[in-house]
């Protein structure tokens, strides 16, 4: 690794200077942010859960009946028809709709 020269002596690690003046009362503005920056990621990190995944859970299958809905597509501005599938209120799959002019 390359580390900048300052008068023929070379510099140390930045986050050592910045532990290094830890006891001094005098505090420059990056020694602030630095040290602001480690306690608010410890800080977050601790607030983490460890548990956050959970096992998959199958889906049971729908009961509901299929209705079939006319819509538009909006992938762009001609508007073509869509045939949706809808199923309890959720739009599950879709098909063109060929009797459209836009279709053809």
């Amino acid at each position: 690794m390359l580390t900048k020269r300052t008068n023929g002596v070379a510099n140390g690690p930045r986050l050592s200077k910045a532990f290094a003046g830890a006891s001094g009362s005098a505090i420059d503005r990056r020694t602030f942010l630095k040290r602001s920056g480690l306690a608010a990621g410890g800080a977050a990190a601790a607030t983490v859960p460890f548990g956050m995944v959970k096992k998959a859970e199958a889906a049971s299958a729908a009961t509901g009946d299929v209705k079939l809905v006319k819509s538009v597509c909006t992938h762009c501005s001609v508007g073509c028809t869509v045939i949706a599938e809808v199923q309890d209120g959720v739009w599950t799959g879709q098909e063109p709709g060929w009797d459209s002019p836009f279709n053809l």
